[in-house]
């Protein structure tokens, strides 16, 4: 009786200790692909950026995003037509003006000031990566949504948000 108590002890331990690494990988993870975006921007790659998007969500995952507390406005479709057409959206992040996002982050990646939030939910993961205003020009932060799909995270829109 001792014996098979010992072993459900150990198995619930261990079982904790498994679930526990898996979402410190995916929060690992999540701090690497803020890294990575942060490099495109900086280095005004729109083209790399672009493919980052998730094209094909299923409306399963619109309405469970629906259902969480997210702004979803801009379909991916919507934000890569602004970068390519160098809209509003491309302005914003990767022009030349003085209050343009790429020009605040280093160019090998990562940003001192960014805020992180991974968020789950009916087994879907969705993170928030909201970079503060930098500057007095600039009234707004910028908020990346990114879900994990398929072991990567892919992003599924930009939220400019007011401070």
């Amino acid at each position: 009786m001792k014996k098979n108590i010992a072993l459900i002890i150990i198995l619930i331990i261990f079982l904790f200790s498994c679930n526990k690494n898996e979402n410190m990988g995916i929060e690992y993870s999540l701090y690497e692909y803020e890294s990575y975006i942060s490099t495109l921007i900086s280095n005004r790659d729109t083209l790399e950026f672009t493919s980052n998007f998730a094209l094909n969500i299923d409306d399963k995952f619109i309405s469970t995003l629906n259902e969480m507390t997210l702004i979803y406005e801009l379909t991916p479709v919507n934000i890569i037509e602004s970068i390519k057409n160098r809209g509003a959206v491309y302005q914003r992040i990767f022009s030349n003006n003085d209050d343009s996002l790429c020009n605040y982050l280093p160019k090998d990646g990562g940003y001192y000031d960014v805020s992180v939030t991974c968020k789950k939910y009916k087994d879907i993961i969705v993170a928030q990566i909201e970079y503060p205003s930098f500057n007095k020009i600039s009234e707004n932060s910028i908020e990346f949504v990114a879900i994990y799909l398929d072991n990567k995270w892919n992003l599924i829109t930009i939220n400019f948000l007011n401070i």
